[in-house]
C-alpha cells in the first residue's frame, strides 16, 4: 500500500516590520512595507487536499488499506474571505480591499482607508476604526487617528500636525516629522520615522528613528537612532530599557537630556521565566485543539450541531493561537531587553558632547566634556561606563 500525503497550506505571508535605511550621502530613505494591502479577489491562500493512498495486497491476494493523510482546517474570516474550490484546490481571494492581518492562524482582510492626497480641509480630521495610509502629508493642526496600523507615506513628511495616534498598532512615518513644538505622535506599539524634530512622542512600544532627533520629548520603551551617523540633540528622551545613537548632543552644546528608569535583571528573568512556562502550556493546548480540528475536519456530513461545534472549536483555536503569539512578542521582547548592559544603559557608537545629563534609575552623570564611543549603564548601584 501506498499511503496518503497529508493536505498541503499555503498563506498570504505578513513579515514583521523592518525598516531598510538608505544613506547615499546627498538622499536617505527610511522605508518600510508596514501595511498589506489586498483588493477584492486578491489571492490569501490555498489548501491543497490530502490524498487517501493506494491500496496494496498481501501475499494471499487481501487487500492492504493505506493510511490517508491528514485533512487540514482552512482557517479564515468568512465576512472578508471567500474560498473557492477547482478539483483537490481549494483557494481563498479576498471579498473586499483591504489590509490583509491574522487573528492566531485565522486570515481575514480588515477595514482599509486610503488618502489618496493630504490630510487638510477637504478631508477634515480623520478617525478610522482599521488601518489608515496617508499619501501625502498632514497639514497643520490636522490629526489622524486609527484603530490599527498608521502609515504617512508622502516624502516630505509631517509639519505641526495635531496628532498622530495609533489606538493598538503602529506608526510610520516616511518623511520625518518637523513639529514647530505643536505636533503629537502616539502609538501603542511601536514608532518607526525617518528624522524627529520639535515634537512629542508617546509611545508603549519602542521608537526607532532612521537618522536624527532634534529638539525631541519622547517616552518609550526604547529610542533606537539605527543610522551609523544617527544623532540625538536637544530635547527629552525619557525611556524604560535603553537609549541607543551614534552621537548624544553636538559641538554647540545644546543641552540634551536623557533618562533611562532601568528595570530589576532579576524579575524580569522571573517575568521570562513565567512567559516561557506559559508558551509549553499554550502550545500543548493548541496541539489538542488542532486535533479536534482536523477530525471534524475529515468529516463530510457534519449535522448542524457538529457544524457549530466545529465553528466555536475554530473560535476557540484563533483566540488561543493569538494568545501564544501574543507570549512569543513578550518572549521576544523580555529576551532583547535582558541584552541591555546592566539594569538600563545610554549607548553611544561615536561620541558624546559636553551639556548631555543622562540619568539612569536615580543617578545622574553630567558630562563635561567630548566623549568617545561610551556605553553608560547602571550596575551595583552605579553608572559604569
Amino acid at each position: 500500500a501506498v499511503n496518503g500525503t497529508d493536505a498541503e497550506v499555503k498563506l498570504y505571508s505578513i513579515s514583521n516590520p523592518k525598516p531598510q535605511l538608505v544613506d547615499s550621502g546627498k538622499v536617505n530613505h527610511y522605508e518600510l512595507n508596514l501595511i498589506n494591502r489586498v483588493n477584492v479577489d486578491d489571492w490569501l491562500g490555498e489548501r491543497k487536499d490530502a490524498t487517501p493512498g493506494i491500496p496494496g495486497k498481501n501475499v494471499y491476494g487481501k487487500e492492504i488499506r493505506p493510511v490517508p493523510g491528514k485533512t487540514l482546517p482552512l482557517l479564515y474570516d468568512k465576512v472578508s474571505v471567500r474560498e473557492e474550490k477547482a478539483g483537490d484546490i481549494t483557494t481563498l481571494y479576498s471579498k473586499k480591499n483591504g489590509a490583509v492581518y491574522f487573528r492566531g492562524d485565522t486570515i481575514g482582510v480588515y477595514d482599509f482607508l486610503e488618502i489618496k492626497g493630504d490630510v487638510d480641509f477637504s478631508t477634515g480630521n480623520i478617525d478610522f476604526d482599521g488601518f489608515l495610509s496617508v499619501k501625502g502629508t498632514i497639514e497643520d493642526n490636522f490629526s489622524v487617528i486609527a484603530n490599527k496600523d498608521v502609515e504617512i507615506l508622502g516624502e516630505y513628511g509631517v509639519g505641526a500636525a495635531e496628532q498622530i495616534y495609533s489606538r493598538e498598532g503602529n506608526i510610520y512615518v516616511r518623511g520625518g516629522i518637523t513639529g514647530k513644538s505643536k505636533a503629537l505622535l502616539r502609538c501603542k506599539k511601536n514608532i518607526y520615522v525617518k528624522y524627529l524634530s520639535d515634537v512629542t512622542v508617546e509611545c508603549e512600544g519602542s521608537v526607532y528613528v532612521g537618522f536624527y532627533c532634534l529638539n525631541a520629548n519622547i517616552r518609550a520603551k526604547q529610542v533606537i537612532v539605527e543610522s551609523p551617523v544617527g544623532k540625538i540633540i536637544g530635547g527629552q528622551i525619557d525611556a524604560d530599557i535603553r537609549v541607543s545613537a551614534a552621537e548624544i548632543g553636538n559641538s554647540t552644546e545644546n543641552r540634551t537630556l536623557v533618562k533611562v528608569r532601568g528595570f530589576n535583571r532579576n524579575a524580569l528573568r522571573s517575568e521570562l521565566d513565567c512567559v516561557i512556562s506559559k508558551l509549553e502550556t499554550m502550545k500543548n493546548q493548541l496541539s489538542k485543539i488542532k486535533q479536534q480540528l482536523q477530525i471534524y475536519s475529515c468529516c463530510s456530513d457534519l449535522s448542524d450541531e457538529q457544524k457549530s461545534a466545529f465553528e466555536a472549536l475554530k473560535n476557540h483555536y484563533a483566540t488561543s493561537k493569538e494568545t501564544y503569539q501574543n507570549l512569543e512578542q513578550c518572549f521576544k521582547n523580555y529576551t532583547d531587553y535582558l541584552k541591555t548592559p546592566g539594569e538600563g544603559a545610554v549607548i553611544i557608537s561615536k561620541k558624546v558632547y559636553p551639556k548631555v545629563r543622562i540619568e539612569i534609575k536615580t543617578l545622574i552623570e553630567e558630562i563635561m566634556d567630548i566623549r568617545p564611543m561610551v556605553t553608560f549603564c547602571y550596575k551595583d548601584g552605579a553608572i559604569i561606563t
